[in-house]
């Protein structure tokens, strides 16, 4: 057996990247390649901690708080941990060009064959950007061994050009798991009368972290407009994060509470969707959003912003608006789609297989994928000091 660890620059909770990881490892054969997890930050999501654990992985934490030096931070907790925990791959996971980058060179400098790295998303294309990218062509070049990217956008956005004029990188699909993310009417009615929002009432819905991508706040003004169109709309956001607090105060300034619905984190995402009747996202970047497969595996028409890749699976289901175009122009698309979704849904779990996105098989390339590079590198499967101190001494990175 082969373990792997998976590094993130973020905290682990409920977000995109955790999903497509959680995805691909709920369905891979683990006596072959198993999942390790670590990040510099938290785990504040118990059920996915204790989900991993069930399957004989294991939640590596530094626990220190986001927000503040979080780069200095990633370097510190990463340069550690791999100096006393031996694995021979490693696959970094970021929006983060700095994490991927320095991740990759960490990973080099501690002996480990095989890293890679995983552009998951676009994001602000201005100074800073062009600075960082520019500055991370020759680290790019020289340390990962292998490229991924959940599109071609996201790996635009990340690697070098000549990484992608050569095709040296590989697309994953965000696959998703159409036995769960399927329309199931009467888990749609359940849902809805368990929320307390009758048959009739329209609902739109958002899955994400409360962060500056996600774009909460135009949202909410988005689903102003819609509640003065249909003031019997209904708006639910699941999810958590470091601005929760301020789309609050914004849903209560413009007197919506009785209207939207904060459902935190959850683990009944599938049964959300099928309640839902249009999903939003008007996200700053995206590079091809796991919760946007997922939606349209329910059958859910999907508007989202064109900094989003326009690479989701069901054409027919995905609209894109520019993030430039006024609330009204949202809110008009959104109803409309609403309402022919709630006349004409219908099963779509064949299409998102035909198009690549069943993670079962999906599920099967990215453990081939690790089968392989480990083949290449001479690593044998019996890798079972992975995971485990080299030194007695080490106290950080301890399993949360």
């Amino acid at each position: 057996m082969i373990r792997v660890l998976e590094v993130f620059r973020e905290p682990m909770a409920n977000g995109g990247q955790e999903s497509f990881l959680m995805n691909m490892y709920r369905n891979m054969d683990r006596t072959k390649v198993q999942l390790d997890f670590l990040t510099p930050f938290t785990c504040d999501n118990p059920d996915l901690m204790a989900e991993i654990e069930s399957m004989g992985g294991k939640v590596f934490t530094y626990d220190h708080p986001f927000g503040e030096n979080n780069n200095a931070v990633f370097k510190e907790s990463v340069q550690e941990f791999l100096a006393n925990h031996p694995y021979s791959i490693v696959h970094f996971h970021s929006g983060s060009t700095y994490a991927l980058m320095e991740g990759a060179k960490l990973a080099h400098d501690a002996g480990i064959p095989v890293r890679v790295v995983h552009s998951h998303c676009g994001g602000f294309k201005n100074l800073k950007y062009h600075v960082i990218k520019t500055l991370s062509i020759p680290w790019l070049l020289k340390y990962p061994t292998d490229y991924l990217a959940c599109s071609d956008l996201a790996a635009e956005w990340k690697f070098p050009k000549s990484v992608i004029q050569d095709h040296r990188y590989t697309v994953i699909h965000n696959a998703v798991d159409t036995d769960r993310f399927r329309l199931d009417p009467a888990l749609r009615k359940k849902t809805k009368e368990s929320l307390g929002i009758p048959e009739d009432t329209s609902v739109l819905g958002h899955v994400g972290r409360f962060s500056l991508q996600k774009n909460h706040a135009f949202l909410i003004d988005i689903f102003a407009v819609v509640h003065r169109k249909n003031p019997e709309a209904i708006l639910l956001l699941a999810g958590a994060g470091e601005l929760e607090a301020e789309i609050r105060d914004k849903v209560k300034t413009l007197g919506l509470e009785d209207s939207v619905k904060f459902l935190g984190l959850r683990k009944d995402i599938p049964a959300l969707m099928n309640a839902m009747d249009v999903f939003v996202l008007p996200s700053f970047f995206e590079g091809l959003p796991v919760v946007g497969v997922e939606a349209q595996a329910t059958g859910l028409p999907v508007i989202t912003s064109t900094a989003v890749a326009r690479e989701l699976p069901l054409e027919d289901l995905a609209q894109y608006i520019p993030l430039e175009s006024s609330p009204e122009i949202w809110a008009e698309a959104i109803l409309k789609a609403a309402n022919e979704s709630r006349a004409h849904r219908r099963d779509t779990s064949g299409d998102i297989a035909k198009a690549g996105y069943e993670i079962k098989a999906a599920a099967r390339d990215f453990e081939q994928f690790y089968l392989a590079r480990a083949a290449e590198a001479g690593i044998r499967s019996d890798n079972s000091k992975a995971g485990q101190p080299s030194s007695a001494s080490d106290e950080k990175g301890t399993e949360a």
